[in-house]
């Protein structure tokens, strides 16, 4: 069900973005189903936003909120309560939840991060005033974090590293394009992700045989958990050509930039985890 023609903004946004917007923008089209696909597959990966400051993250969360028709500055600050914090979490849907946590020296609310990832994953809800636990919660959306470090999220997270060296004008260029088409130019994004959920499905199908050829094509000492997250990207990407039409030079540099991605998973300092 191509398109025969690539859309405005999803050129605009390649060219502002590359290929790491586009591995961005698969995981955000594939929020919009993460209830199922957890629950046909396991897991959906936590999106962890790095890089340092002046290198397009705000940039980039901006205009994926943009496209999904809400306000630019959509995030959640984790300054905010423990309380806040999983009562935002516990109202997410098979949709993206951002959590801002570049302000933070140290890790924080590991834990209730960790349980985003896997299905029927359980948040504990606590009643105000210091009353105990009032009841549990089940996540049911998808997490993505900017900024901070978090030892415990390295094996359900994807690392997408951006850098400020690689930005340029036609980069910035295509930001202020971006940002001066109209709300209605961007709408089909959210409209054709949430129209075809089978489509979602069947490109999510293929995750489990790719995530076997990352291990052969990458490294043999990639773990399940790590090709798998990656392999779901891969999956995502071609959901969105799928839908949108994503050109094949741009699509191709994606996927490469998920193999890289996954390849530095390797040898990287793991806390343990129970599979």
């Amino acid at each position: 069900m191509q398109n025969q023609q690539t859309p405005q903004w999803l050129e605009l946004f390649t060219t502002a973005f590359g290929a790491k917007g586009l591995v961005a923008l698969a995981w955000w089209a594939g929020a919009y189903h993460a209830e199922r696909i957890r629950t046909l597959q396991g897991t959906y990966p936590i999106l962890h936003l790095q890089g340092g400051a002046g290198c397009g993250k705000s940039t980039l969360v901006s205009n994926l909120w943009r496209l999904s028709g809400e306000p630019t500055d959509t995030i959640f600050q984790a300054n905010a309560t423990f309380a806040a914090l999983i009562s935002n979490l516990a109202k997410a849907v098979s949709r993206p939840v951002v959590i801002d946590e570049s302000e933070r020296a140290a890790p924080a609310y590991e834990p209730p991060f960790a349980a985003c990832y896997e299905a029927g994953a359980v948040l504990r809800r606590w009643a105000v005033m210091g009353e105990p636990e009032s009841r549990e919660v089940t996540f049911r959306g998808a997490l993505a974090i900017v900024g901070g470090s978090h030892p415990v999220l390295r094996s359900r997270s994807i690392a997408l590293d951006l850098d400020s060296s690689a930005r340029t004008a036609d980069n910035q260029a295509a930001v202020t394009a971006l940002y001066a088409l109209h709300i209605s130019d961007l709408a089909e994004f959210l409209t054709k992700v949430q129209e075809h959920p089978d489509m979602a499905v069947f490109c999510m199908g293929k995750a489990e045989a790719l995530a076997f050829e990352l291990a052969d094509q990458v490294n043999a000492q990639l773990t399940i958990r790590d090709a798998r997250n990656h392999a779901q990207l891969i999956a995502l990407l071609d959901f969105l050509d799928t839908l949108f039409h994503v050109p094949a030079v741009a699509l191709e540099a994606a996927k490469t930039a998920v193999r890289e991605m996954a390849w530095h998973t390797v040898g990287a300092t793991r806390v343990p985890v129970e599979d």
